[in-house]
C-alpha cells in the first residue's frame, strides 16, 4: 500500500498520539507529525505548508496551552481547505456536534476514540477526494432544462453519504449549479423515509462571493492574535493579583505570597475566561469575524450576507 498523504496529531497525550499515530501508518499514511502543545501543533503545520504540504489534521478540542477555536483560527487562514478531524470528549449532543463542525472542522472523533470510527471517517474522506478529482476532470453539469438527471443523482447521493445534516444551499453550492430537478429529487428522497425536512435554516454567506463555505475565526480583543486559551482565573482581593488557577502552588498568590484560605473573602475564581499566550491579556469573551474558505474573503459579522433555505437531516441514502 502506497502513502497516502500527509498527517499531523495535535494530541497532549502521547499514549492516544502514539496510538492514533500507528494506526493511520496501517492505513497507509506514512507522514506523520506529532505535537502534544497547540504551539507545537502550529508550528509545525507552518513548516509543513513551507513544504508545500497541506496535512490531515487530528486535533484535541483542549489543550493545556490553547483550544481548537485558537487553532482553526490560525490554520484556516493559512489554508482554508485544510481537514481537521476534532477529538472531543463532549457529549455527542447535537449542540457539541454544531459547534465543532461549525468552526470549520471536517468532522469529529468521540473520546475515547474507536479506531473503527477513525478508519469510516477516513474511508468517506479519501471518497469523496477521489470524488472531487474524478468530477473536477469532467465537464461541468449543464445548467439549463438539458440535465443529466442521473449524473445528479450521483452526486446528490454522494453529498448524502458524508453528512448528518445538510441545507439545500449546500447542496446546490457543492454541485455548481441550481434547477427544479434537485428539490424533486430531495422530495423523492424525503417520501422514501432516507431523509427528513426540519426547519429552515439560515446560514452565513460571504459578502464578496456568496458562499455559505465560511468558518468563524477567533482573536483577543487586545493584540488581535488568534493564540489563546481558555480557563480558570483567580483574583486575590489582598493584592488584586488575577492569574491563571495553576500559578496559585499549595494556595498561595504568586504575587504576595500569601496564602488564599476562603472563597469570596481572600479571592474569587473567574470561571472560562480566555488568555492571550501573546499579550497575557484575559478576557470573558473573544472576539471574532469569519472567513470565506472559497475565495478567502474575510469579513465581519455585521457585513455578512445571509442566506436560508430547507435544511435536512440524513436517514438512510442506502
Amino acid at each position: 500500500m502506497g502513502s497516502k498523504g500527509s498527517v499531523l496529531i495535535i494530541e497532549d497525550s502521547p499514549a492516544v498520539g502514539m496510538l492514533l499515530a500507528e494506526f493511520m501508518r496501517k492505513l497507509g499514511y506514512e507522514d506523520i507529525k506529532t505535537a502534544e502543545s497547540g504551539h507545537a501543533g502550529i508550528s509545525l503545520f507552518k513548516e509543513m505548508v513551507q513544504k508545500d504540504i497541506t496535512p490531515l489534521i487530528f486535533l484535541d478540542y483542549n489543550l493545556p496551552d490553547s483550544t481548537a477555536n485558537s487553532i482553526m483560527s490560525q490554520i484556516l487562514p493559512i489554508k482554508p481547505f485544510t481537514k481537521i478531524i476534532i477529538e472531543t470528549a463532549n457529549g455527542k449532543e447535537e449542540d457539541s456536534i454544531k459547534e465543532v463542525i461549525g468552526l470549520g472542522a471536517y468532522h469529529y472523533l468521540q473520546k475515547p476514540i474507536h479506531f473503527n470510527e477513525v478508519e469510516k471517517i477516513i474511508t468517506i474522506l479519501e471518497e469523496e477526494e477521489s470524488y472531487l478529482e474524478k468530477k473536477s476532470k469532467q465537464p461541468e453539469l449543464p445548467k439549463d432544462d438539458d440535465i443529466d438527471e442521473e449524473k445528479i443523482v450521483e452526486h446528490i447521493n454522494f453529498i448524502l453519504k458524508t453528512t448528518h445534516q445538510i441545507s439545500l444551499n449546500k447542496i446546490i453550492q457543492i454541485l455548481g449549479f441550481s434547477n427544479d430537478f434537485i428539490e424533486t429529487y430531495l422530495k423523492k428522497l424525503e417520501n422514501e423515509g432516507k431523509i427528513v425536512q426540519l426547519d429552515n435554516k439560515k446560514e452565513i454567506a460571504c459578502n464578496q462571493c456568496d458562499s455559505i463555505r465560511t468558518s468563524q475565526v477567533f482573536y483577543c480583543p487586545n493584540c488581535k492574535g488568534s493564540n489563546f486559551k481558555l480557563g480558570k482565573l483567580i483574583e486575590h482581593y489582598d493584592c488584586g493579583n488575577i492569574s491563571e488557577e495553576n500559578t496559585y502552588q499549595n494556595d498561595a498568590c504568586p504575587n504576595c505570597k500569601k496564602e488564599i484560605k476562603a472563597l469570596g473573602v481572600d479571592y474569587r475564581v473567574m470561571q472560562n475566561h480566555y488568555t492571550c499566550n501573546d499579550c497575557n491579556e484575559f478576557f470573558p469573551e473573544i472576539s471574532t469575524s469569519y472567513i470565506c474558505l472559497k475565495c478567502e474573503n474575510k469579513f465581519k459579522l455585521e457585513d455578512a450576507r445571509w442566506k436560508s433555505s430547507m435544511n435536512y437531516k440524513v436517514v438512510n441514502t442506502k
